[in-house]
């Protein structure tokens, strides 16, 4: 069975992966950063953001190692403390091409730590691999159209302004960061990679950081994983969306569905209802949605 690994009091039990004894210890730190640690030792972290995070449980300086980085695209929230981590841990980096060149240019990464990625690839480091896989980012203009009935363009030509825009819409919130104009800026997306993640004695893990489009879902069913880290889209986002989030999970053969990137982004975010979406995973014989507590280690 599963649990925390820290001495902190029992956590209900849940549904066990398939595939017997495993021996994962992993941890969320909100947005889609997860702290994760391999039965042969390696620490494995994926898009590092907690120190300018809405709702981080812990700061960069509470990461307890760093051995493997993997960044699912290059935007703000799903960077900014790579290089806080590269300057403690020396870790190696692998991510998209234009993600490298933001890192090293504007989070003074050393260029020697970072192995670019391309969906295709295989990362092999001792017994851990990792296969990399595409992944679709959300369409602000589409969402946009979507969520107000209204062309984003309408009231703007600036493609940063309707992302903006399309972002206090998503979120339900008018309170945008100071900094936000410089971070979208500085981070541009690049290519939008999906990891799974694999080592003997342990689960196959799926890093499903992906809009569910139809070609994500094709990806998916190839997948085969033990548990997917699912992107649930935050605050307003995912009304409507709900079934073809959860077919992502369902597609990935997983047993446990693991939320993430559904607390809040932006100061003031509308809280993320999950309700319809629990309730659609529920009838589902055979996989468990399992919310973790932010910052706590949990067995698997």
């Amino acid at each position: 069975m599963w649990g925390p690994t820290t001495s902190q009091k029992q956590h209900p039990a849940g549904e066990h992966c398939k595939g017997g004894n495993m021996a994962l210890h992993m941890r969320w730190l909100g947005t889609a950063c997860f702290e994760m640690v391999w039965p042969g030792g390696a620490t494995v972290v994926t898009d590092p953001y907690v120190d300018d995070a809405v709702r981080a449980p812990i700061r960069s300086d509470g990461f307890e190692g760093c051995d493997m980085i993997f960044i699912t695209h290059g935007h703000f929230d799903h960077v900014l403390d790579a290089g806080k981590l590269a300057a403690r841990f020396s870790p190696k980096i692998y991510c998209s091409r234009e993600a490298k060149a933001a890192l090293s240019e504007h989070l003074q990464v050393d260029p020697s730590l970072i192995r670019p990625v391309s969906a295709g690839d295989v990362v092999r480091e001792g017994g851990f691999t990792c296969e990399v896989v595409p992944g679709v980012h959300v369409d602000f203009v589409k969402e946009f159209k979507r969520l107000t009935g209204r062309d984003p363009f309408e009231d703007t030509s600036d493609l940063r302004t309707v992302i903006r825009n399309t972002l206090m819409t998503m979120l339900g919130t008018d309170r945008v960061p100071d900094q936000l104009e410089d971070w979208m800026a500085k981070f541009p997306k690049g290519e939008q990679l999906n990891f799974v993640f694999q080592e003997a004695g342990a689960p196959r893990v799926y890093l499903a950081g992906s809009y569910p489009d139809p070609e994500v879902l094709e990806v998916a069913s190839k997948v085969h994983a033990d548990i997917t880290l699912l992107q649930v889209l935050p605050g307003r986002t995912l009304r409507g969306l709900e079934a073809q989030v959860a077919e992502l999970a369902f597609a990935s053969g997983c047993r446990i569905a693991v939320p993430q990137h559904h607390d809040p982004l932006l100061p003031g975010a509308e809280e993320t209802d999950l309700s319809e979406l629990k309730r659609i995973m529920s009838e589902r014989p055979g996989v468990q949605l399992l919310e973790l507590e932010p910052g706590r280690w949990y067995d698997f």
